[in-house]
């Protein structure tokens, strides 16, 4: 048999945990009426932004698509007519080069249509040729005719200069110097000259630029004549020093 204090405890513990149970449903029940709430407020709102949607999407693409429209058809205006512009543009130039080339070639350009050309026929040919062989050791130069026989010839060893000092750009100075005076001596009018430049040796430009500034002789022609050999003979070997 259990005592009185026994039967109480079990008594009040029973009641706790009846309690205890009725709370834990009340907060089940609530929580499923606030989540069932939840959720029908959530596809409400779902089904207002489903049902806006399109409409709002079509508006915004029928604007973006007149708006495109618009600058698309103002570029295609704008490229044409600056497309006309550069046409018109070039016809004046056109007509102005005609109109020069019938005034330069007395009426040649006209018959044959807007922006012919017109190259001389035959090649001009100077009356005397100057060769300048500018080696890495000396500087040589031969003045010939027209036919290529030679008039006269000077190098930078005849002009007073000896062993390494030939090779210099000043020797090559002094011998075109030493060559104009030769010329002068045997009274040979030069009317044009070609010259043709062989090597690369210091004296090359300096004997042009004593041509350029001690003379008045009309350069017509300048021409590499430099031997470029296509996989030839073998060099010589190296000079040791």
């Amino acid at each position: 048999m259990l005592s009185t204090f026994s039967r109480q405890t079990l008594r009040a513990v029973s009641a706790r945990q009846l309690q205890s149970t009725s709370t834990v449903r009340s907060y089940a029940s609530d929580n499923s009426s606030s989540n069932s709430n939840s959720k029908s407020e959530g596809t409400e709102a779902l089904m207002n932004i489903l049902n806006s949607s399109p409409q709002k999407s079509e508006a915004n693409s029928n604007s973006n698509r007149t708006s495109y429209k618009g600058s698309s058809a103002e570029l295609i205006m704008d490229t044409l007519n600056k497309a006309t512009d550069r046409q018109n543009a070039n016809r004046s130039a056109q007509g102005n080069n005609t109109f020069l080339n019938s005034k330069l070639f007395g009426g040649m350009g006209s018959s044959s249509g807007s922006g012919s050309r017109h190259f001389l026929s035959e090649p001009q040919t100077a009356s005397h040729n100057l060769h300048i062989h500018a080696s890495m050791n000396n500087t040589i130069l031969t003045l010939t005719d027209s036919a290529g026989d030679p008039i006269t010839t000077q190098s930078a060893g005849s002009a007073g200069f000896k062993k390494s000092a030939r090779s210099g750009p000043e020797a090559g100075y002094q011998a075109m110097l030493k060559l104009i005076e030769k010329v002068e001596e045997k009274n040979v009018n030069i009317l044009s000259l070609h010259v043709l430049m062989k090597g690369f040796g210091p004296g090359r430009d300096s004997a042009f630029k004593a041509i350029r500034a001690k003379t008045n002789w009309d350069i017509k022609r300048i021409s590499d004549t430099t031997p470029i050999p296509f996989n030839g003979c073998r060099p010589p070997k190296a000079r040791r020093l």
